[in-house]
């Protein structure tokens, strides 16, 4: 069994990714926001719904570049899924609302959970690929 030439890190897959995870999400909320608009549920709901939404999108987004980059891509999602979620947390330097601030327990932790989901979705694609 021969091994794969190590990569070097790929700054273009990396940006894809992070473009790859927001389509994913807008896709997911196409489908389903239209079953949720208009019924009587809870705002925590709501929340947890677009949590869900935003943590599979990771997975689905490494999926998918696992699946479509040349050779072994696994770095790359993982970085670019922990820089989506520092970009969320940099937009709290424009917010007004106290309880929406940047902290990095806040950025290591939902970067960390966002890293470690993009690697399963990488790691999920390649071997799908073989």
């Amino acid at each position: 069994m021969t091994e794969e030439p190590a990569r070097p890190f790929s700054v273009p897959w990396t940006v894809l990714s992070v473009a790859l995870f927001l389509a994913f999400e807008l896709f997911i909320g196409t489908w389903v926001g239209p079953m949720v608009i208009g019924k009587y549920v809870s705002p925590m709901f709501h929340l947890e719904l677009k949590m869900a939404m935003h943590l599979v999108s990771f997975y689905l987004g490494g999926v998918a570049v696992g699946v479509f980059s040349p050779g072994t891509r696994l770095k790359e999602p993982a970085v670019g899924a922990f820089v989506s979620v520092a970009l969320v947390l940099l937009t709290s330097l424009f917010m007004p609302m106290a309880w929406f601030t940047f902290s990095l327990t806040k950025l290591l932790v939902g970067g960390g959970i966002a890293f470690v989901l993009a690697l399963a979705g990488a790691y999920s694609g390649e071997k799908f690929m073989g």
